[in-house]
C-alpha cells in the first residue's frame, strides 16, 4: 500500500504538469487560485481516499523579483490513516516573470517511511542542485546540466497550463525535463482531442485532454549516477514508463484548469479529480452541468 499511493500522490503531481514555452501575454492563473484534488483509489472496493489541497500566492522581497509561492498538501482521509497514514508537504517557488524555478522542497511521510527533497537553481534553470535524503539511504548532494529548464513536479503544475494548444493540436507533442529525488525525467504531452467530462460532484465540463509519456534520463549526475528513476523505495514499481499511460483534463476555457486525471498503478486503479476550487481567474465556461 505504501508504495502505491507514494506513485498515486507523484502521478498526481505529473498529471498536471507537462514542459512547453508559457505564454508572455498573460497567465489562465492568478494569485489566490486555491483548489483540492480528489485521490480515488480501486482495487477490490471503490473509495475516495485521500486529498490533496494546494494553495498559490503571488509574493516579493526587497531586492528580489516576484514569485509564485505554491504549497501542497497531500493527506489521507481519517478512515485511511488507521491503515496507512499520509502527510506529505510539497513546495514550490517560481519566478511570475517566466515561471523558471526558484526553490522546491518536498516532505513525504507515508506510514514509516520518509523522502526529503531540497532544490536549489541557477543557470536560468538549467543547472540543478538536488539535495535527497530518505530513508534507509544516505543522504545526496548531485547538480544536474541540463540544454534546457529542469522543473520540478509543482512547478510544471503550472507550466502545463500555458501550454501552446494550436502547437499540440498539429500533433507535434511538447517536451520536458522534470526532477524528481535525485532522477532526471524526459515527458512529453501530446493532445489527444476535445471532449465532456464528468467529474463527480462537481458537474460535467468541455474538456481538452492530453496524453503524457515518461522516460528517465541516464548520465546527468557530475558523480556519474546511472540509476534510473523508480516510484516508492526503488524496486521497480516504474509504472508510468514508457509510451502515454498518463491522461488528464484541463477545462476548457481560459482558465485551462486541471480537473481530471487518470493513471496506472501495480495494483488496481487510480484517478483524481477536482473537488473545490476558488480564486479562479476567468469565468468557468466549461462547466455545462452542475451537480
Amino acid at each position: 500500500m505504501k508504495k502505491i499511493f507514494f506513485a498515486l500522490l507523484s502521478a498526481i503531481l505529473f498529471l498536471f504538469s507537462a514542459g512547453a514555452t508559457a505564454q508572455t501575454k498573460g497567465y489562465p492563473f492568478q494569485s489566490g487560485e486555491n483548489m483540492e484534488l480528489i485521490i480515488h483509489y480501486k482495487w477490490g472496493f471503490s473509495a475516495d481516499i485521500a486529498s490533496v489541497k494546494f494553495t498559490f500566492t503571488e509574493k516579493s522581497e526587497e531586492g528580489k523579483e516576484p514569485y509564485y509561492h505554491l504549497l501542497a498538501h497531500a493527506s489521507t482521509y481519517k478512515f485511511w490513516d488507521s491503515f496507512f497514514k499520509v502527510r506529505d508537504i510539497y513546495e514550490s517557488k517560481f519566478y511570475v516573470k517566466d515561471l523558471t524555478p526558484l526553490y522546491f522542497h518536498r516532505d513525504v511521510s507515508e506510514g514509516n517511511f520518509y523522502a526529503k527533497n531540497w532544490y536549489y537553481w541557477k543557470d536560468g534553470g538549467k543547472t540543478l542542485n538536488a539535495i535527497v535524503d530518505k530513508k534507509g539511504r544516505p543522504r545526496r548532494d548531485t547538480t544536474y546540466h541540463e540544454n534546457d529548464v529542469i522543473r520540478d513536479i509543482i512547478n510544471i503544475f503550472f507550466t502545463v497550463r500555458c501550454l501552446d494548444l494550436e502547437k499540440l493540436e498539429k500533433g507535434k507533442p511538447a517536451p520536458f525535463i522534470i526532477a524528481l529525488d535525485k532522477d532526471i525525467l524526459d515527458m512529453r504531452v501530446r493532445f489527444v482531442g476535445r471532449e465532456k467530462k464528468r467529474v463527480p460532484k462537481v458537474g460535467t465540463f468541455n474538456a481538452i485532454k492530453l496524453a503524457i509519456a515518461v522516460n528517465p534520463k541516464k548520465d546527468r549526475t557530475k558523480d556519474g549516477d546511472t540509476s534510473v528513476f523508480s516510484f516508492g523505495e526503488g524496486d521497480g514499481e516504474s509504472v508510468f514508463y514508457g509510451e502515454e499511460k498518463v491522461f488528464i483534463w484541463l477545462s476548457d476555457d481560459a482558465n485551462k484548469l486541471p480537473i481530471f486525471f487518470s493513471a496506472p498503478v501495480a495494483v488496481g486503479a487510480i484517478n483524481g479529480r477536482i473537488g473545490t476550487y476558488e480564486g479562479v481567474k476567468y469565468p468557468l465556461t466549461s462547466l455545462i452541468k452542475v451537480e
